[in-house]
């Protein structure tokens, strides 16, 4: 069984809060099988953590690496385009990082500056479709945050590993970047559902029964999808889409020479008629079964999100 972690990052100064992980046990073998989310909370749950990020990510970077077999997909860029990645390798790039860029306005101005204040996106950006690239305005910090104070204390302490920059092991928790807004819209499910309005909770309504319908996910126990509902960031929502964009990602495809330093978003929330031969490490069952578009129609959605990986 692999640890399945959604994790709804965030850098903002209130992270504990606005991190949210969703929890779930996941057999490789049972590839067909809906993923059944045990819990979902946010960081200043964690032992030892707090409402500061300077609190809540340790003891985030803690949980991930308590579990051998942990699977995480985390919501934050991992990188940044190979032109500014100066390292002949991605774990290079990140164990000088924390020196490279001493905080996030530091990061921010270096790339910008290097780029004469072009913002320019990786090629995984261009592929999955996410809407700011690693230095943006409405993201610098949350990356800043994710690469320095927890993918960097990971790896330089060989607790996790990364793919597909690093060769995946047994035997060590595994991270991998995913995009919760990217997933929705392969999906074709994406209303507007982050706010505190009643059309905006009959969108978090309408994903979570859209992730179900699709056998993507097992229909949550009446707390936790009060809980999911209710939550009016869809940060909840977020790191459950995450969970199984997480169980759902194709290892197939070998890294290419961008993907080595630049990293790869995964956000294909795969149906069963496009079942990858492996998923989590282990080969898919032969017998396909295909399942219905989601239900996700224009005229009863609204307008679609202009939001995707919300800043914060």
């Amino acid at each position: 069984m692999k640890r399945i972690l959604g994790i709804d990052f965030s850098g903002a100064s209130d992270a504990g809060r606005k991190i949210w992980i969703a929890e779930a046990q996941h057999d490789p073998a049972a590839y067909d099988a809906p993923l059944v989310i045990d819990r979902c909370f946010p960081a200043t749950e964690l032992p030892n953590s707090g409402v500061a990020p300077q609190l809540a990510l340790p003891a985030l970077a803690r949980h991930i690496a308590a579990m051998p077999q942990t699977v995480a997909g985390c919501d934050f860029p991992f990188s940044l385009p190979a032109e500014l990645v100066d390292a002949a390798r991605w774990t290079d790039f990140i164990t000088g990082f924390p020196a490279r860029f001493p905080d996030h306005d530091a990061y921010r101005l270096l790339n910008r500056t290097r780029t004469n204040l072009i913002e320019i996106k990786r090629q995984t950006d261009r592929l999955a479709g996410t809407p700011f690239n690693s230095y943006n305005l409405r993201l610098y910090r949350q990356a800043w945050w994710g690469m320095a104070h927890l993918l960097h204390p990971l790896i330089v302490s060989k607790k996790a590993i990364v793919i597909p920059q690093m060769t995946s092991r047994r035997g060590i928790p595994t991270i991998m970047e995913v995009c919760a807004a990217c997933s929705l819209k392969h999906l074709d499910c994406y209303p507007s559902y982050k706010g505190r309005t009643a059309l905006h909770r009959r969108s978090r309504q309408r994903i979570l029964d859209c992730l179900i319908e699709l056998n993507l996910l097992a229909a949550p126990k009446r707390a936790l999808r009060q809980q999911l509902l209710d939550n009016i960031g869809g940060d909840a929502l977020d790191a459950v889409i995450g969970a199984v964009a997480t169980t759902r990602a194709d290892f197939r495809r070998k890294a290419d020479r961008f993907e080595r330093l630049e990293g790869r978003v995964f956000f294909e929330l795969r149906r069963d008629c496009d079942r990858p031969e492996q998923a989590i490490g282990k080969a898919a069952p032969p017998a396909f079964r295909m399942h219905k578009p989601c239900d996700a129609r224009p005229h009863e959605i609204g307008r679609r999100s202009a939001s995707a990986r919300r800043p914060s």
